[in-house]
């Protein structure tokens, strides 16, 4: 049995994507929220896993290992200079692993000027009006948040460490801000019951 390779734990040091062997032009015509038609969108990952243990994720690597936003830069630079790309999608399993981290992407994207729309994952518990509005200023479009479930002790037993507080007032910050958000709920978690689940369904009526 072939064991598994050792992580990787400075990843700035492994290479940029090999674009040039993937024919772009059929890449960039992904779609994501908000993107006009004339927008050509590319995946980019901004660091590899996460610092919160929700038991029902499919994670296998522990921990979390960023790249440093000059990094991000460079390749969004590259992208926007060799392919027209327009829009980032950025594909971590959760860009928003900190106000701080997230601030310095933010802070960044600004201060290079780099004028292009982005989308990613979320926490509601750090979508906070200020936060959200530099992720505005910065070209958020859109956060794909994990609610998972609407009931505080469902949360609990899944180790979410999100209130429906939190929820309601991320959501309602997001929107305010401007920013899309997704909304993602996960139905037969343990503890579930037709209750807990006509919560989370009314308020993803709402």
């Amino acid at each position: 049995m072939t064991r598994p390779r050792e992580l990787i734990q400075d990843i700035e040091k492994i290479p940029m994507p090999a674009y040039d062997l993937f024919n772009i032009e059929h890449y960039r015509a992904l779609r994501m929220p908000h993107a006009s038609s004339t927008d050509f969108i590319m995946p980019v990952l901004s660091g590899r896993g996460c610092p919160f243990k929700c038991n029902f994720c499919y994670r296998m690597d522990k921990g979390f290992r960023a790249r440093s936003p000059e990094s991000i830069i460079e390749e969004i630079r590259f992208l926007q200079e060799n392919y027209g790309i327009t829009y980032i999608a950025f594909s971590d399993e959760l860009l928003m692993s900190s106000v701080q981290r997230t601030e310095e992407i933010c802070n960044a994207l600004i201060k290079a000027n780099v004028k292009i729309k982005w989308e990613c994952q979320g926490r509601l518990n750090y979508a906070k009006p200020g936060l959200l509005k530099l992720m505005k200023m910065s070209g958020c479009v859109f956060i794909n948040y994990g609610i998972e479930a609407f009931d505080n002790q469902i949360l609990r037993n899944m180790k979410k460490g999100l209130t429906t507080k939190q929820i309601v007032e991320g959501i309602e910050a997001t929107l305010d801000a401007g920013i899309s958000p997704g909304y993602n709920i996960i139905f037969g978690n343990i503890g579930e019951n037709f209750e807990t689940l006509k919560k989370g369904v009314d308020f993803l009526l709402k």
